[in-house]
């Protein structure tokens, strides 16, 4: 898991980025079915990435959000309190109604944003096919105790199960 301090300059990227969208503040939808605050969040996890790897450009695409190592990386990120524990889980959320649906991506790196925007982590990563074979699939409505899927079946997978994003080739 690597800590990333967050800069004005991630945050002013990603604020740029989703005046783009034309997305009203509050609770409008998007075609990718999420809030204003949260389309953020993502891009911001993007930015984060991008800054780390030192990737120049986003591409901009349903199906993918980066190209590195002529892999195609779609950024999974979600905010977060604090630090996350390596027994927490990565998760991959599907639009699809009875199943999963995988991006056509090679890699997901999933990386989480501490709620006051100062910090992020990029946890890992791990090949779309290899997430869903060792993932546990979740169907929308599931309890977990401290919080529920209540938006959409997702797969989920421990942090401890990613690998370091060094290892994408």
């Amino acid at each position: 898991m690597i800590e990333i301090p967050i800069g004005t300059e991630m945050v002013h990227y990603a604020e740029q980025k989703l005046e783009k969208l034309s997305l009203n503040k509050g609770l409008a939808l998007s075609k990718f079915g999420s809030e204003y605050d949260r389309i953020l969040i993502g891009y911001i996890g993007e930015s984060v990435l991008m800054h780390y790897l030192k990737i120049e450009e986003d591409q901009n695409t349903f199906n993918y959000d980066l190209r590195y190592k002529n892999k195609k990386i779609e950024v999974k990120t979600i905010s977060c309190k604090f630090k996350p524990k390596r027994t927490y889980l990565a998760t991959v959320n599907s639009h699809k109604v009875d199943g999963v649906h995988q991006q056509d991506a090679d890699y997901y790196v999933f990386v989480r944003i501490l709620n006051d925007k100062s910090k992020a982590w990029v946890l890992g990563c791990c090949t779309c096919d290899e997430f869903f074979e060792k993932g546990e699939f979740v169907a929308k409505g599931k309890d977990f105790g401290k919080f529920k899927f209540v938006k959409a079946n997702a797969t989920v997978l421990p942090i401890s199960e990613l690998r370091p994003i060094n290892q994408i080739r």
